[in-house]
């Protein structure tokens, strides 16, 4: 048996997962398209022509026009970069505060880090007013896991 690291398991399992790949390559491609939206927009995000309204695709829109006739590719490419950033400052955050609280708790251990865990799994729980519709899932994690 061949021994290897943790990375490299992984990123082998990764390449062996095609619906994984696929997702890459897709977000891959949104990103670049994000970061050259003011090169490849064919009309800028603000401009409006109110004489067009809600067209159809066409030749000098891809993807028509909304209400006040702006091109939706153009706003399509500018905004998966607001989408974007969103999505990596939270990830961010996220990472950051989770850290943080696993690192204290780890270190502190005992009392301190069951009461940490316990503080993680109210707010995990607390998910259950957000998301009706999961919340038998919510319970039944609240009833086995949480003894």
């Amino acid at each position: 048996m061949k021994n290897n690291s943790l990375w490299s398991d992984a990123l082998y399992r990764l390449r062996r997962n095609r619906a994984a790949m696929l997702g890459g390559f897709i977000l891959i491609i949104v990103i670049i398209c994000a970061l050259l939206a003011p090169w490849i927009a064919p009309y800028s995000y603000s401009f409006q022509d109110l004489n067009l309204g809600a067209s159809p695709p066409s030749s000098d829109h891809l993807l028509g026009t909304d209400i006040l006739g702006r091109d939706l590719l153009s706003r399509i490419l500018y905004g998966a970069r607001i989408s974007l950033l969103v999505g990596f400052v939270a990830t961010g955050v996220a990472l950051v505060i989770g850290v943080s609280w696993g690192i204290v708790a780890g270190y502190m251990g005992g009392r301190v880090d069951s009461i940490m865990m316990r503080i993680v799994d109210v707010l995990y729980l607390s998910l259950i007013h957000i998301s009706e519709p999961t919340r038998p899932l919510y319970i039944s994690y609240a009833v086995f896991c949480l003894k």
